[in-house]
């Protein structure tokens, strides 16, 4: 069942029941968080839809390399469009977003004032905010918060308009991804469409940037477009081009004035550009992107007025003040906790902040290795940044499903045996759908998950032994 068309290189696969399998999945997550359902059926159904994408999307995957780019991007765009009209899913940030711009609209300092502070505890802005953030300061760089403030100025505290700008800011970072990934995949010698695939088509993409409207997918876009001007500024054709590295850099650097963790990409590049300038450009290298960085870093933060608070919200993040249940270090530290009770002691929060600066030393340490194989020229800088971020997620004391984000998009354009991208896939895939779509209480996920279990599973025994007719799902 497939479309072939002939081109001058290759045959080119269209697969369209693959591309319709997904929109209908996408269509049928949207409706059930928009019909007036029990909490178990929106569960449920929405958790159907995200499989049904998910799956057509791994079998879009085997055949992903002989699908152009232009078509994934068509492929994109068709299964983002339900989830442009849906409510955001998956998470509430975009609400924390709205108060931090509303705080800061307010000639507050959303650095040191939480929602509930800044606004009250009754203000209908910090009643959207999950009351696990009600009392926690903006955690992201100036150049964010400044966008939250000037959505603030245009819209107030109107929650539907704050939603459909963010989204457009999201949108921005999709559309500097989808432009990036195919180029630097030719740069690291992976297959551009798998790069696509992989990294824009990606089900956590659609999941937590274009529905669940998270920053990550600006800071990830400027971070890779950045990068690519870099290296097509510093590409050997003879003549370094100063202006395109210059504005690589800064692309780069507002990313990480979006989320710090951008700031990886950076130490990577620079270490790769120095490794092959001369002696002299060395030193120019290895000084001029720390002074770019902080040029750029302290023009946002002065011009927009917002002050340097956001180093210091930073640093009580990474201490340990936040307690992520997806973080390993924090699972440890859960796991002494549970040991330690069963002894009558309470040694929870201090077996956290134990693991937890084991885990930062653990990474300062990975990511120093990572750095001299860079510099050694046996690590691609695309796969060392994306490893950086992995090993992020793995020893860092915070972890959303979205952070994975930022490690898929440097592997996908950098990751060159198929097994190993197919793990990356795997990943992605179990992540795509362990979060729910909306919440419920604990039974109606428990009851939604299981009925969606048996409903999809059994579909996919049927389909598997042939006693459904072929039509019913693509091949």
């Amino acid at each position: 069942m497939q479309n072939v068309k002939l081109g001058p290189a290759k045959v080119e696969v269209r697969a369209p029941g693959l591309h319709w399998a997904g929109f209908a999945g996408v269509a049928v997550l949207v409706l059930a968080t928009w019909l007036p359902l029990p909490a178990v059926l929106v569960v449920a159904l929405g958790v159907i839809g995200m499989a049904a994408f998910v799956v057509a999307w791994l079998l879009l995957g085997r055949r992903a390399a002989d699908v152009s780019v232009r078509r994934l991007y068509t492929i994109t765009g068709l299964c983002s469009l339900p989830l442009l009209a849906a409510r955001p899913l998956f998470s509430g940030d975009v609400y924390s977003y709205l108060a931090q711009g509303v705080i800061a609209a307010k000639g507050l300092d959303p650095y040191a004032l939480g929602p509930a502070a800044a606004l009250g505890a009754a203000s209908p802005v910090t009643l959207q905010v999950s009351h696990y953030w009600q009392d926690t300061p903006a955690p992201y760089g100036p150049a964010f918060v400044g966008l939250s403030r000037a959505i603030a100025h245009l819209v107030g505290e109107n929650v539907i308009g704050t939603v459909l700008l963010h989204r457009l800011l999201e949108l921005i970072g999709v559309v500097l991804l989808a432009w990036a990934l195919p180029r630097l995949a030719r740069r690291a010698g992976a297959p551009p469409s798998v790069a696509v695939w992989l990294g824009l088509l990606n089900p956590l993409v659609l999941w937590h940037v274009v529905v669940g409207v998270h920053n990550d997918g600006l800071m990830i876009g400027l971070t890779v477009a950045g990068l690519e001007l870099v290296y097509l500024g510093a590409a050997r054709t003879g003549v370094a081009r100063p202006a395109l590295i210059a504005a690589g850099v800064v692309l780069v650097s507002a990313g990480a004035n979006v989320k710090i963790v951008a700031v990886a990409a950076l130490c990577f590049v620079g270490i790769d550009l120095a490794r092959r300038a001369r002696p002299a450009g060395k030193v120019a290298v290895l000084l001029g992107l720390p002074a770019g960085f902080a040029l750029v870093t302290v023009a946002i933060t002065l011009g927009s007025g917002l002050g340097f608070g956001w180093v210091r919200a930073l640093a009580g993040v990474s201490s340990g003040q936040v307690h992520s249940w997806l973080a390993p270090t924090n699972e440890l530290g859960f796991l002494a906790g549970g040991l330690g009770a069963l002894a009558g002691l309470d040694l929870t929060d201090g077996a956290i902040k134990l693991f937890s600066a084991v885990g930062a030393v653990a990474g300062l340490v990975v990511g120093a290795r990572l750095l001299w194989l860079t510099y050694q020229g046996k690590l691609h800088p695309l796969l060392g940044t994306g490893l950086a971020f992995a090993a992020m997620l793995v020893l860092g004391p915070v972890v959303q499903p979205w952070y994975l984000l930022w490690m898929i998009a440097l592997l996908a354009v950098s990751l060159t045996t198929e097994r190993a991208r197919w793990i990356l896939a795997g990943v992605s895939a179990v992540l795509a759908l362990v979060l729910p779509p909306a919440g419920g209480g604990a039974v109606a996920l428990v009851v939604g998950y299981l009925i969606a279990a048996v409903l999809v599973g059994g579909t996919l025994y049927l389909r598997r032994a042939s006693l459904l007719p072929n039509r019913l799902l693509p091949s």
